[in-house]
């Protein structure tokens, strides 16, 4: 039987973001140890909606004790044993000088651009979404990705202790922080290199039946840009499959640079007072 509500799927990995230090030579933004990505999926569990999640064998217990009874299942995979291919594909592409030297010089200190591992993970979303679903892990009719760390502070719930809302089901849905951007392949090809924001990585959603064929979309994106010796994360990858299938993805505003803002936009509203508050914005 469907339930009437959302499923989420997440997942945690440890792709080393807490050796990612300013003694190191990387930027101060990009440090992020795992007890900093815990605390913020805190925040997201205490939702109760049904939640599949996908990590290696040392989080299982912990992502478990911290949801604490409500409907949970936490898939172990080993990273590097079932996608050691495709680290490696990744790698030989981050070190190809033809490669580097198409990057904005001042972009090459981000992720993207040499982390196997932040790329891959990255690129797995509709991947593990698209397993729960044919492993029959799923019970509700809306499947949405959530990253594990979205929810940075209890505020981002927007008081939600149930996510419900009626997303039209023939559609994938996507989200934007900014209003306009036109698709081209000039475009979408200056967004990977430029790491130009507009379709936010950190939220997806659409109906079990819509979530097979957007994975194989994914899929083919992602072979195309490795075909062109070209990687980026995942928001490079929904523009280019955007682009090449327009009509499977629904685009949803959230709000200038508004990154976290899925939960207070896209909710069931319950009454009259909730409606206004969203009209205005509150």
């Amino acid at each position: 039987m469907i339930e009437p509500n959302i499923t989420i799927v997440t997942a945690f990995f440890d792709i080393g973001r807490g050796d990612w230090t300013k003694d190191k030579g990387h930027p101060g933004y990009l440090h992020r140890p795992t007890s900093q990505y815990f605390d913020y999926f805190k925040n997201l569990a205490e939702l109760d909606n049904p939640f599949i999640i996908y990590t290696s064998s040392d989080f299982v217990e912990q992502i478990l004790e911290i949801r604490e009874g409500k409907p949970t299942t936490v898939i172990s995979i080993d990273l590097k044993e079932k996608f050691s291919s495709v680290l490696e594909r990744i790698d030989v592409i981050q070190n190809d000088e033809h490669f580097r030297s198409k990057v904005d010089d001042k972009q090459l200190r981000n992720p993207e651009y040499w982390s196997p591992y932040y790329v891959l993970v990255n690129n797995l979303k509709s991947y593990f979404v698209y397993e729960s679903i044919k492993e029959n892990l799923v019970t509700t009719d809306l499947v949405a990705w959530l990253d594990f760390g979205y929810c940075r502070d209890k505020k981002t719930l927007s008081k939600l202790r149930q996510w419900n809302y009626s997303f039209d089901t023939s559609k994938i849905h996507l989200f934007t922080i900014a209003e306009e951007f036109e698709f081209s392949e000039a475009n979408v090809l200056n967004s990977i290199l430029g790491n130009v924001p507009y379709i936010i990585g950190g939220g997806i959603v659409g109906s079990v039946e819509k979530w097979p064929d957007f994975y194989n979309l994914i899929l083919s994106s992602q072979m195309e840009l490795l075909n062109k010796n070209l990687v980026d994360d995942d928001q490079g990858v929904y523009l280019l499959s955007k682009l090449r299938n327009p009509d499977m993805i629904q685009l949803n505003y959230l709000g200038k640079n508004n990154w976290f803002g899925i939960f207070k936009k896209f909710r069931q509203t319950n009454g009259l007072l909730d409606k206004i508050k969203l009209f205005l914005n509150f």
